[in-house]
């Protein structure tokens, strides 16, 4: 009856070997499908383009990339009118004319203020002049000038009198950004920047070595500053109610 017994376990053991032997080294009879499966699997992903991978990767994108024909670009507008930053020069003591026409059939409105302290007999020595020129609605459009032979202290710097001028300007523009061109200015060195649209100057005369120009002027011609004003021009969009109106009031109803 022993041997029997030990018979019929020895034969049990013997047919599931390939199955134990399956879970200890996985090479056995039973798995060779999923071997196949294995390799089938890795060797589809060696034969697939990696174009074919990143291109579902991009389909899946959240945002689609820009259009170059299509964007825009950040721009800058006036936020004074000629007439109030003619105001502002006349308040900082700068004797800038009233905002008018410039000539009797010119379209262009302008102020100006202009002096001469020395001159020669052929062009002055010494001189300021500014102006702010515009259109009749009151809109800037530039704002230019130049200083002949400044007045410097010791250290080489502008006269606080002429750096009022663009102290006024860098202050009433309201672009706070361009506040850090006031000292290299006050130094005389040249300034270039433009920001949003927005070109400021102040340069030496190449012919006068004592001549400096300087000109604030919103130059926004690129493609991208065309394509934002196009959209926000006033023919796309209604005029602002005016909230000063004041609201009809209703009569109250008796509850008798």
């Amino acid at each position: 009856m022993g041997l029997c017994c030990v018979a019929i376990i020895g034969v049990v053991a013997l047919s599931s070997a390939p199955y134990w032997h399956h879970l200890v080294t996985g090479s056995a009879h039973p798995v060779v499908h999923n071997e196949a499966l294995s390799s089938q699997s890795t060797a589809d992903a060696i034969a697939e383009p990696v174009g074919s991978r990143s291109s579902t990767l991009n389909e899946a994108r959240l945002f689609e990339a820009p259009i170059s024909e299509l964007t825009s670009q950040f721009t800058r507008t006036w936020r004074i009118s000629g007439p109030q930053i003619c105001a502002a020069f006349r308040d900082a003591g700068i004797e800038a004319t009233e905002w008018r026409a410039a000539s009797m059939r010119s379209v262009s409105y302008e102020c100006y203020f202009q002096r001469i302290y020395e001159r020669d007999e052929v062009r002055p020595l010494r001189s300021t002049f500014l102006r702010v020129r515009g259109n009749a609605w009151g809109e800037v459009l530039e704002i230019s000038g130049r200083i002949v032979g400044p007045t410097t202290d010791d250290q080489g710097s502008l006269d606080p009198s002429l750096m009022r001028i663009f102290e006024v300007l860098v202050r009433q523009a309201q672009w706070g950004d361009f506040q850090d061109t006031l000292v290299p200015i006050q130094k005389l060195l040249d300034v270039r920047s433009e920001r949003f649209g927005a070109s400021f100057e102040f340069t030496r005369e190449r012919s006068h070595d004592n001549s400096y120009d300087f000109t604030l002027v919103l130059s926004q011609t690129s493609n991208e500053q065309t394509r934002t004003r196009a959209y926000f021009t006033q023919e796309r969009w209604m005029v602002n109610p005016d909230y000063k109106r004041i609201r009809p009031v209703l009569p109250m109803l008796s509850s008798r």
